[in-house]
């Protein structure tokens, strides 16, 4: 029949007529309580010698495991602690009928009894607490054949970087009568790559228009009536008066020359 899983009280009370693992003074014992993958320690017996007494309890959550083991030693501080005894008992009757009592006897290490350590037990069952459940083998699922890769596959390494690096080019801001200069090489061709197209060719000046011609005219204007008298050997000299095509000269005085 399966027992039920729940909480067990383990109280370690003391031990009687235990190994003597000291020469001089007094051992001081402690137990190592284990059940399962559950591990508790106790305190140490100052001086406790053959007849430690503990009083010390703990508890333990107990669901497939059926045997407790105690571990009895004897703490050493300049040198490894040593082995008193040990011994193992089994949980189904606690189990079955809530409590027990017991004196679990002490086997030194070779294999020999020597004295034991009393115990009370107590056992709660606990439906929250639940055995482990077996798992089914793993089967592997059976797979079709594995079909082809489609589309090609990337490279395994990007292309090697080009042996020559063209300068940046840097144009000057476009001006309002040039147009912006061409440059004045095109980059190097690559290393791996066709070469690139020619340069373009360069792109015309413009120069400013030069200003407008003015013809010359193909006569002398006609003298100003206003030209300001002018001394001629002393006498004054008056300008002629603009002649007109069609006037008589009776029209104009003679001009008149000082003696």
């Amino acid at each position: 029949m399966a027992l039920d899983a729940g909480e067990l009280t383990l109280t370690l009370e003391y031990g009687q007529n235990l190994k003597d693992q000291d020469w001089f003074g007094r051992q001081d014992p402690y137990c190592i309580v284990k059940c399962g993958t559950q591990t508790f320690k106790s305190r140490t017996c100052t001086d406790g010698g053959k007849n430690p007494v503990w009083n010390e309890t703990f508890r333990f959550n107990v669901i497939n495991e059926n045997d407790i083991s105690i571990t009895c030693m004897d703490e050493d501080t300049l040198s490894r602690d040593d082995l008193i005894g040990q011994g193992t008992f089994t949980l189904a009757k606690v189990r079955e009928r809530g409590t027990d009592r017991l004196q679990v006897p002490m086997l030194t290490k070779k294999n020999k009894q020597h004295g034991f350590i009393s115990i009370n037990l107590t056992y709660t069952p606990n439906t929250t607490l639940r055995p482990q459940q077996a798992y089914a083998p793993y089967v592997h699922p059976a797979y079709g054949p594995v079909s082809a890769p489609y589309g090609v596959p990337p490279p395994a390494y990007a292309p090697a970087p080009s042996a020559y690096f063209a300068p940046p080019a840097f144009a000057p801001a476009p001006s309002a009568h040039f147009a912006p200069p061409a440059p004045a090489y095109a980059p190097a061709p690559s290393a791996h790559y066709p070469s690139a197209a020619p340069a373009p060719a360069p792109a015309p000046v413009y120069y400013p228009a030069p200003p407008a011609y003015t013809p010359t005219p193909a006569y002398n204007p006609a003298p100003s009536a206003h030209y300001p008298p002018q001394q001629y050997h002393g006498a004054t000299y008056a300008p002629p008066a603009p002649y007109y095509p069609g006037q008589l000269n009776a029209q104009y005085p003679a001009p008149v020359f000082g003696h």
